[in-house]
């Protein structure tokens, strides 16, 4: 059997973290090992982790350097691993999880990556991503989600894995790194489109089920985003500049449509400083050099 090194990259996350660890060592095939790499949390999660998961190779930072710091330091510290597996903390897995990634990713030799089935964990019958897409004219993400009725039952290749991201060592081998560039959000859909430049493919497995601790009601799904809005605003400018089809056409015709949505989302939320956020991280973006 086939080895993986699991990555979970945390912030004064231990509440999730906690379940997030033991849903990975609980599984029908066992990771090689567990890395957590701690982003200089406040609330004692590196302490905790040495105390309840001594078996853990923990990282401990002295400063936060994101999702793509974090995960990026996993990789420098995996071993030599036939897998990796980016998780995020406030996710935890089914049992079989691994088994069904492992059976995805030798259907061909040309997937690279491979994502789970990913329902709420608070509504187990509700998919929160069956992989992503985004709209290269517009920017406009694309998610496979919704309610469960089996229209999500068949392995196929996606855009983009989110938040659990299953990938071959030859992959990484090759791509090295997350692009430091956006320290959080689009960094995996920069990942899975830089694996796609290279002639890999991002598969879908249907069968591997994994669950995400994030309110599937609409309003908290809005507050989430708009917590988000600074990285969010920047980011997609940055990804649009490398992979858009026509960065001038996105930017005079779609570009005033989020900015809108977003003035239009903070107002109904009564978090109107969230807009200004937003509007910050789209200028930074668009000036910004990577």
């Amino acid at each position: 059997m086939k080895k993986t090194s699991v990555i979970i990259p945390t912030y004064n996350s231990w509440k999730t973290l906690n379940p997030c660890i033991s849903s990975i060592k609980n599984q029908t095939v066992k990771p090689k090992e567990i890395i957590v790499i701690d982003n200089a949390s406040t609330d004692g999660t590196s302490k905790l982790v040495r105390r309840f998961f001594p078996t853990v190779k923990l990282i401990t930072l002295d400063k936060n350097t994101g999702v793509t710091g974090g995960r990026n330091m996993g990789i420098r510290n995996a071993s030599q691993s036939d897998y990796l597996l980016f998780f995020d903390h406030d996710m935890v897995a089914d049992k079989n999880m691994l088994r069904q990634l492992m059976d995805v990713a030798v259907i061909n030799k040309n997937i690279g990556i491979v994502t789970p089935k990913i329902y709420y964990f608070g509504n187990k019958k509700r998919i929160w991503s069956a992989g992503t897409g985004i709209n290269l004219w517009t920017g406009q993400i694309l998610f496979r989600g919704g309610q469960d009725f089996g229209q999500y039952d068949q392995a196929d290749e996606v855009q983009v894995a989110p938040a659990a991201i299953f990938v071959k060592k030859e992959l990484i081998s090759r791509l090295k790194f997350f692009d430091d560039c956006y320290f959080a959000t689009y960094e995996d859909t920069d990942f899975c489109f830089r694996a796609k430049k290279l002639g890999f493919k991002t598969f879908y497995a249907p069968k591997a089920h994994a669950y995400h601790k994030l309110s599937w009601n609409p309003k908290d799904d809005a507050i989430r985003v708009l917590s988000r809005a600074y990285w969010v605003g920047r980011n997609r400018i940055i990804f649009m500049k490398k992979f858009g089809k026509n960065f001038f056409i996105f930017v005079m015709f779609f570009l005033p449509v989020f900015i809108i949505y977003y003035f239009v989302l903070a107002l109904k939320n009564k978090r109107p400083e969230n807009w200004l956020t937003f509007v910050r991280g789209t200028l930074s973006g668009l000036v910004h050099i990577c």
